[in-house]
């Protein structure tokens, strides 16, 4: 019934890269509370595991951050997709109110906000107008799998 993010996101060459529901611990991939889907960070892993590790450094490649954050984007939008279709309710419109980029970064990295451009440009192209959002970008020490990325976001659904 609630198809149409399915299909804009195969019209768009988004793959899906992961098993539906997959997680790696005792948590779900996104909980729908009051039309709101709250979507658990997601990594840029896929059913081979993880593809980007290790730290963000003020010299690393962009397009290999742009890769990594478009991957775990994508594994996010994936997640949306399956709570759309699994709700009963007729869904006519998703909304992006908040997203949050966690960079596993050295010391003196300070290019936070460019990298998580990525993935809010990537949402935009999917949702248009009502991709647009709030956010936060954060550097950290490290992340789960020594992962190069994890981001979350809360959408509303209407």
């Amino acid at each position: 019934m609630n198809d149409f993010l399915e299909t804009k996101l195969i019209s768009l060459k988004i793959d899906r890269n992961l098993s539906k529901n997959k997680t790696l611990a005792n948590y779900k991939p996104f909980i729908l509370s009051h039309n709101f889907v709250f979507i658990s960070g997601q990594l840029p892993l896929t059913n081979q595991g993880i593809r980007y590790t290790g730290k963000i450094k003020k010299d690393t490649n962009l397009n290999l951050l742009q890769s990594a954050v478009e991957l775990t984007t994508s594994n996010l939008l994936w997640n949306l997709c399956d709570c759309v279709k699994e709700n009963d309710t007729i869904i006519k419109r998703i909304k992006c109110c908040s997203l949050k980029g966690y960079f596993n970064c050295e010391d003196g990295f300070s290019d936070h906000p460019k990298i998580l451009d990525f993935s809010s440009n990537l949402i935009v192209k999917v949702l248009g107008e009502d991709g647009y959002h709030s956010r936060v970008a954060i550097g950290v020490s490290s992340l789960p799998l020594n992962s190069l990325v994890e981001i979350e976001a809360i959408f509303s659904i209407f």
